[in-house]
């Protein structure tokens, strides 16, 4: 009979713990549901107000090209179709950004790890950025004399490097250069992008990588920012196990390092 007491103790005190157990997992579960939620809505609330403005400016420029289309001139209606354009560019921009941060941050999710030609893979890259009409001929790339390989998700390091390198294109000058340096470490590949840009205050670094976190609004093309390439270039570094800093200086350009796992 003592035994029976002892084993019903034993049964009772495992439910208990149990029940403990799961518990705070709905409670850790329920957290993260509440910063999901609040996430998402202060993403939408920023998505909404970010669209607004460029919209609206759209609409009413083609508005006034709708009322005076018999008496306006070809230099000012040049000037709103262009005006219109960067309004609608900077819309689709934002957009396809967001699109990429939720996809990142999809439950259903996976990264596509491929053994890949690094150095040829960049290359791929430059090449066509040194095609375009802004960006001929200013990216230079500095690589190893040898084959390295690196196991990466294709798709998403595309997307990451052609962020980087819009960006340092975006805040540099027409006459600089922006340069790729590859270095193979021990156990990491460590890619560098280089600019001779405006550079970053230090007081700017810390929140460099947040959603919609932007210091120069426009570039020189008057071209407004989004504010979510960085975010997105962290995200697909983190899910290769990576990690990017950046090191830059007012007037003095920008150096963002990717540094990943050669496994």
């Amino acid at each position: 009979m003592k035994d029976i007491d002892n084993n019903t103790t034993a049964y009772i005190q495992e439910l208990e713990d149990k029940i403990v157990d799961l518990s705070l997992n709905l409670k850790s579960c329920n957290n993260k549901l509440t910063t999901f939620k609040k996430d998402n809505y202060q993403r939408t609330r920023t998505l909404v107000h970010n669209l607004k403005n460029p919209i609206g400016v759209a609409y009413s420029f083609a508005e006034m090209i709708a009322d005076s289309s018999e008496n306006i001139s070809k230099e000012k209606l040049d000037k709103y179709i262009d005006v219109i354009k960067k309004s609608t560019s900077f819309s689709i921009e934002l957009l396809s950004s967001l699109s990429v941060i939720n996809s990142l941050n999809a439950p259903d999710f996976t990264i596509n790890l491929q053994k890949t030609n690094y150095c040829n893979f960049l290359n791929g890259i430059v090449a066509k950025f040194n095609q375009d009409k802004i960006s001929k001929n200013r990216i230079t790339t500095n690589f190893p004399n040898g084959e390295i390989n690196l196991r990466i998700d294709t798709h998403k390091i595309e997307i990451a490097i052609k962020n980087l390198l819009s960006n340092a294109l975006r805040f540099s000058k027409n006459n600089t250069k922006i340069n790729i340096t590859v270095v193979e470490n021990e156990n990491t590949i460590e890619t560098t992008i280089t600019d001779q840009g405006i550079g970053i205050a230090e007081d700017n670094l810390a929140n460099l990588f947040d959603e919609f976190y932007t210091i120069n609004t426009y570039c020189e093309y008057n071209n407004k920012c989004v504010g979510l390439g960085l975010t997105i270039v962290k995200q697909i570094v983190n899910y290769h196990h990576g990690e990017i800093t950046v090191k830059s200086a007012l007037e003095n350009g920008s150096s963002f390092v990717i540094s990943i796992p050669k496994s």
